[in-house]
Protein backbone atom coordinates (compact mmCIF):
# COMPACT_ATOMS: atom_id res chain seq x y z
CA UNK A 1 0.00 0.00 0.00
CA UNK A 2 2.97 2.28 0.40
CA UNK A 3 2.96 5.01 2.59
CA UNK A 4 4.06 8.68 2.80
CA UNK A 5 5.25 10.55 5.54
CA UNK A 6 1.66 11.68 7.66
CA UNK A 7 1.40 15.15 6.66
CA UNK A 8 -1.37 15.68 8.70
CA UNK A 9 -0.78 17.06 12.80
CA UNK A 10 1.63 15.34 15.00
CA UNK A 11 -0.30 11.84 16.36
CA UNK A 12 1.26 12.88 19.67
CA UNK A 13 -0.73 16.20 20.11
CA UNK A 14 -3.48 14.44 18.69
CA UNK A 15 -3.49 11.93 21.28
CA UNK A 16 -3.26 14.79 23.73
CA UNK A 17 -6.45 15.82 22.78
CA UNK A 18 -8.17 13.22 23.06
CA UNK A 19 -6.65 12.74 26.85
CA UNK A 20 -8.31 16.03 27.12
CA UNK A 21 -12.03 15.07 25.54
CA UNK A 22 -12.01 11.57 26.96
CA UNK A 23 -10.95 8.18 25.11
CA UNK A 24 -12.22 6.46 23.74
CA UNK A 25 -14.99 8.67 23.04
CA UNK A 26 -17.89 8.24 20.19
CA UNK A 27 -17.16 11.75 18.52
CA UNK A 28 -13.86 10.71 17.72
CA UNK A 29 -14.12 10.81 13.89
CA UNK A 30 -15.54 14.12 14.55
CA UNK A 31 -12.97 15.48 16.25
CA UNK A 32 -10.17 14.52 13.80
CA UNK A 33 -11.93 16.40 11.41
CA UNK A 34 -12.48 19.54 13.41
CA UNK A 35 -8.30 19.13 13.90
CA UNK A 36 -7.30 18.53 10.45
CA UNK A 37 -6.10 14.97 10.99
CA UNK A 38 -6.40 11.93 8.66
CA UNK A 39 -8.06 9.33 11.28
CA UNK A 40 -7.31 7.08 8.72
CA UNK A 41 -3.58 7.06 9.37
CA UNK A 42 -4.36 6.74 13.21
CA UNK A 43 -2.62 3.29 13.67
CA UNK A 44 0.08 3.62 10.86
CA UNK A 45 1.00 7.06 12.97
CA UNK A 46 1.07 4.96 16.21
CA UNK A 47 3.67 2.52 15.29
CA UNK A 48 6.07 5.45 13.72
CA UNK A 49 5.86 6.68 17.13
CA UNK A 50 5.64 3.06 19.72
CA UNK A 51 6.26 0.41 17.45
CA UNK A 52 4.09 -2.77 16.57
CA UNK A 53 3.94 -3.96 20.65
CA UNK A 54 2.80 -0.43 21.57
CA UNK A 55 0.16 -0.37 19.42
CA UNK A 56 -0.92 -3.57 20.35
CA UNK A 57 -1.00 -2.17 24.16
CA UNK A 58 -2.14 0.70 22.78
CA UNK A 59 -5.21 -1.27 21.27
CA UNK A 60 -5.48 -3.88 23.87
CA UNK A 61 -6.36 -1.14 26.34
CA UNK A 62 -8.51 1.22 24.49
CA UNK A 63 -10.30 -1.73 23.88
CA UNK A 64 -10.64 -2.83 27.28
CA UNK A 65 -11.18 0.58 28.75
CA UNK A 66 -14.31 0.51 25.84
CA UNK A 67 -16.06 -2.74 27.20
CA UNK A 68 -14.63 -3.35 30.35
CA UNK A 69 -13.59 -6.84 31.69
CA UNK A 70 -16.98 -8.17 30.21
CA UNK A 71 -15.70 -7.01 26.30
CA UNK A 72 -17.83 -4.95 24.16
CA UNK A 73 -21.32 -4.95 24.26
CA UNK A 74 -23.68 -5.91 21.57
CA UNK A 75 -27.14 -5.48 21.81
CA UNK A 76 -29.01 -7.75 19.81
CA UNK A 77 -32.40 -6.76 18.23
CA UNK A 78 -35.02 -9.40 20.32
CA UNK A 79 -38.73 -9.12 21.10
CA UNK A 80 -38.02 -8.20 24.66
CA UNK A 81 -35.13 -5.76 23.85
CA UNK A 82 -33.14 -7.87 26.53
CA UNK A 83 -31.02 -9.55 24.27
CA UNK A 84 -27.11 -9.26 24.10
CA UNK A 85 -24.05 -10.51 23.70
CA UNK A 86 -20.31 -9.58 24.91
CA UNK A 87 -17.57 -10.10 22.65
CA UNK A 88 -13.86 -10.26 24.45
CA UNK A 89 -11.40 -8.49 21.82
CA UNK A 90 -7.45 -9.48 22.01
CA UNK A 91 -5.29 -7.54 19.48
CA UNK A 92 -2.47 -9.79 18.36
CA UNK A 93 -0.62 -8.23 15.38
CA UNK A 94 -1.13 -4.75 13.27
CA UNK A 95 0.37 -4.53 10.10
CA UNK A 96 -0.19 -1.81 7.47
CA UNK A 97 0.34 -3.73 4.32
CA UNK A 98 -2.58 -6.11 5.06
CA UNK A 99 -5.15 -3.09 7.08
CA UNK A 100 -4.28 0.64 7.57
CA UNK A 101 -6.65 1.26 10.11
CA UNK A 102 -7.66 -2.09 11.32
CA UNK A 103 -6.38 -4.09 14.11
CA UNK A 104 -5.64 -7.78 13.75
CA UNK A 105 -7.53 -9.53 16.73
CA UNK A 106 -8.70 -12.52 18.40
CA UNK A 107 -12.18 -13.03 19.88
CA UNK A 108 -13.57 -14.55 22.76
CA UNK A 109 -17.11 -15.14 23.72
CA UNK A 110 -18.30 -13.03 26.73
CA UNK A 111 -21.78 -13.38 29.03
CA UNK A 112 -24.68 -13.11 26.81
CA UNK A 113 -28.50 -14.00 26.35
CA UNK A 114 -30.05 -14.71 23.15
CA UNK A 115 -33.65 -16.10 22.76
CA UNK A 116 -33.57 -19.18 21.03
CA UNK A 117 -36.18 -21.12 19.38
CA UNK A 118 -36.19 -25.23 19.30
CA UNK A 119 -36.60 -26.58 16.25
CA UNK A 120 -38.81 -29.30 17.85
CA UNK A 121 -41.65 -27.89 20.29
CA UNK A 122 -41.31 -24.33 19.29
CA UNK A 123 -40.31 -23.28 22.78
CA UNK A 124 -38.38 -20.37 23.16
CA UNK A 125 -35.84 -20.01 25.87
CA UNK A 126 -32.52 -17.79 26.63
CA UNK A 127 -29.49 -19.37 25.71
CA UNK A 128 -25.96 -18.44 26.05
CA UNK A 129 -24.10 -18.14 22.65
CA UNK A 130 -21.68 -21.21 23.72
CA UNK A 131 -25.12 -23.14 24.00
CA UNK A 132 -26.13 -22.38 20.72
CA UNK A 133 -22.71 -23.02 19.22
CA UNK A 134 -22.75 -25.80 20.88
CA UNK A 135 -26.75 -27.38 20.11
CA UNK A 136 -26.53 -26.30 16.62
CA UNK A 137 -26.69 -29.46 14.17
CA UNK A 138 -25.45 -29.18 10.61
CA UNK A 139 -28.68 -27.37 9.26
CA UNK A 140 -28.20 -24.24 11.53
CA UNK A 141 -25.05 -23.67 10.60
CA UNK A 142 -26.10 -21.02 8.57
CA UNK A 143 -28.23 -19.20 11.04
CA UNK A 144 -25.58 -19.24 13.26
CA UNK A 145 -22.35 -18.20 11.08
CA UNK A 146 -25.17 -15.23 10.57
CA UNK A 147 -25.40 -14.88 13.91
CA UNK A 148 -21.63 -14.62 14.89
CA UNK A 149 -21.17 -11.79 11.68
CA UNK A 150 -23.74 -9.70 12.88
CA UNK A 151 -22.30 -9.58 16.47
CA UNK A 152 -18.74 -9.37 15.14
CA UNK A 153 -19.97 -6.63 12.98
CA UNK A 154 -21.44 -4.72 15.79
CA UNK A 155 -18.14 -4.80 17.64
CA UNK A 156 -16.52 -3.54 15.16
CA UNK A 157 -18.85 -0.67 14.41
CA UNK A 158 -18.82 0.14 18.31
CA UNK A 159 -14.61 0.11 18.06
CA UNK A 160 -14.54 1.68 15.00
CA UNK A 161 -16.94 4.64 16.01
CA UNK A 162 -15.33 5.17 19.41
CA UNK A 163 -11.64 4.01 19.10
CA UNK A 164 -10.73 5.28 15.75
CA UNK A 165 -9.58 1.99 14.25
CA UNK A 166 -11.11 -1.11 13.63
CA UNK A 167 -10.89 -5.09 13.91
CA UNK A 168 -9.66 -7.44 11.61
CA UNK A 169 -10.82 -11.00 12.59
CA UNK A 170 -8.42 -13.70 13.06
Amino acid sequence: MGHKPSENMNVNYFLKILAKEGYPNSSIQSIAKAMGYNIDEFLYDLKKEIGEDGVLDFCNKTIEKLGGKEGIKVDLEGSDGNEYCYIKIYPIHYDEDESENDVISESRWGNSRILSTDSETGEETFKTIEQIIDETDMGGWSELDELIDHIKNEAYKIVFRNCGFGIWWE
